[in-house]
């Protein structure tokens, strides 16, 4: 099959999802394109060898990234990551020009054009966004070095004494030295790194079969850190904890609390948003991905952080989530600081999480604490397992391939594939970001508190939903249309880049999948900035 009747399956495919999503949510869909272009292969494939940010080796490292995950975007897809998050995307394009609407702007004219390579990109986005910062080079280097090693069930696998594979995922230092511990190894946790990969990869072999895979599992879980025996979707879906996962919607909304509709006047020329603020409470890619998103539309976003961004352990992992966002610097151990941080908690019209739950109750920063503070906030949450069962062991975004059955049907369950890029961080920092959207919609609507939730398991589950759909026999679309030529300029250019950001020089972000024009990306909503005492954009033009 060519490249571009593949792109146009693709395109097609995203049709029959994004009519899912309007009729799952009753959204109002604006007439809505997607585009299969044949030229995107081409400039893709340049792209991989420009803007490479790290230097010597490390770039070549970089490219061994790129490179095939470009190649994959333009191949059929054994689970169909990439319609599903081209549909998610435009009808977030959908909602977001309803909530304009809703605050006095004439979108008579709207409509979404969504490049489906474009929403492909968005989920190796973190392989290819660049920075021109020199010593943000050298602390994104050193957060890549560290986390790619033997402990990294992303790229390494390890047959237990059963004859099931399982995987480890420790994406913190403070993570890695409990399962260090808990396994035995030979070496300090900050010895194991892609420097030593080759060795370690040996001494994991050697400890994992001594083991069935279901015993590392709790041993994992149960040293405050996650690993999982690598299941078939049929045994996802007969595990407690994977019928409870089914049993959850794919985002679920509640009415926490009645109150008046908001105020918020109608919106600048940062989009249908501006003027509305996300208190930013999300680390690594899945929630950032979210309120990334909340910022494109324009939003005020206000992330807490312990450090400044050019001192993040996972300044490899996380940079491309802190476009749009300015960053305040609280520790939460300090109660002057803590309390600041209830302050803007009081402030904030959205507070998203995407932190284990409990991780900040002794803090008083409970969902219940939350909503104490502030009744009619919208409390957007993110967690890996289910709202009941499991819903405080954390999680990672590869796991939930794993432990779903998504790397078994993109591969085996001999030879079990992760997804292309890390698609279970953004398709469900996605969906929240859509459910985030329709609670505002709703807010302005009939007002009071909210409280959305979803979770990588579900985001999972989901993907095998779309498959489903998709391989089925599906009523024709009627609610879009499809097109091989766009003339929007953004998508000349495979990075928009911004200046000023925190992180010194300039920050060049992918494009993103959807144009909605009545509100093309302003690019000061990708601008980051650092040590800021609460929200500054306000109403600003």
């Amino acid at each position: 099959m060519s490249t571009q009747s593949v792109m146009t399956k693709k395109a097609q495919q995203s049709q029959i999802v994004f009519e899912d999503l309007v009729k799952r949510f009753n959204i109002k869909p604006i007439p809505t394109t997607f585009v299969a272009n044949p030229k995107r292969e081409a400039q893709f494939n340049r792209a991989c060898y420009e803007s490479n940010p790290f230097p010597g080796v490390f770039a070549l490292a970089l490219l061994a990234k790129r490179r095939p995950g470009v190649k994959k975007l333009f191949k059929d897809e054994a689970v169909l990551q990439t319609p599903a998050i081209a549909a998610v995307l435009a009808a977030c394009s959908s909602v977001a020009t309803e909530i304009g609407q809703l605050r006095g702007d004439d979108v008579s004219g709207a409509e979404t054009v969504c490049d489906v390579a474009f929403a492909g990109l968005q989920a190796i986005r973190l392989y290819m966004a660049d920075h021109k910062g020199k010593e943000f080079k050298k602390a994104r280097v050193k957060s890549a070095s560290m986390v790619n090693n033997a402990l990294n069930g992303s790229f390494y696998k390890y047959r237990a004494k059963d004859g099931r594979d399982v995987s480890f995922h420790v994406y913190y230092q403070s993570q890695q030295e409990k399962l260090v511990k808990a396994l035995g190894l030979s070496k300090p946790s900050e010895q194991y790194s892609m420097l030593s990969t080759k060795k370690d990869r040996k001494e994991l072999a050697e400890v994992v079969s001594r083991y069935t895979a279901l015993e590392l599992e709790e041993l994992a879980f149960d040293c405050e850190t996650c690993g999982c025996m690598i299941r078939s979707r049929e045994e996802w879906e007969n595990s407690e904890v994977g019928k409870a996962v089914k049993a959850m919607p794919l985002i679920r909304q509640d009415k926490e609390a009645e109150g008046p509709v908001p105020d918020w006047g109608k919106p600048n020329s940062r989009g249908p948003l501006s003027g509305i603020k996300v208190l930013d409470l999300t680390h690594i890619i899945a929630g950032p991905a979210c309120s990334r998103i909340l910022a494109e539309y324009g939003a005020d976003v206000l992330m807490i952080r312990r450090g400044t961004y050019m001192n993040q352990e996972q300044a490899m992992l996380e940079f491309d989530g802190w476009a749009g966002k300015q960053s305040i610097q609280l520790d939460f151990n300090d109660p002057v600081q803590l309390g600041r941080a209830k302050e803007l908690i009081k402030e904030a019209d959205v507070v998203t999480y995407s932190y284990q739950n409990g991780a900040l109750d002794k803090f008083g920063l409970s969902e219940e604490d939350i909503r104490a503070l502030n009744p009619n906030v919208i409390y957007s949450n993110l967690m890996c397992f289910s709202d009941s069962v499991w819903k405080e062991r954390p999680g990672w975004a590869p796991l939930a391939e794993d432990i779903t059955g998504l790397s078994v049907r993109n591969g085996s369950l001999e030879k079990p594939v992760n997804l292309n890029g890390v698609p279970l961080d953004y398709f469900p920092g996605f969906i929240l970001a859509l459910g985030t959207l329709l609670a505002i919609a709703r807010k302005l609507k009939e007002g009071g508190g909210y409280k959305v939730t979803t979770s990588l398991t579900r985001g999972a589950q989901y993907l095998h939903e779309c498959t489903d759909l998709c391989e089925g026999n599906p009523a024709s679309p009627t609610l879009s249309t499809l097109s091989e030529k766009t003339d929007e300029p953004i998508w000349d250019s495979l990075l928009q880049y911004v200046g000023g950001c925190a992180t010194g020089g300039s920050a060049g972000f992918p494009s993103p999948a959807t144009v909605n024009t009545a509100y093309h990306l302003n690019l000061k909503n990708l601008r980051f900035t650092d040590g800021n005492t609460g929200w500054t954009q306000g109403k600003t033009k």
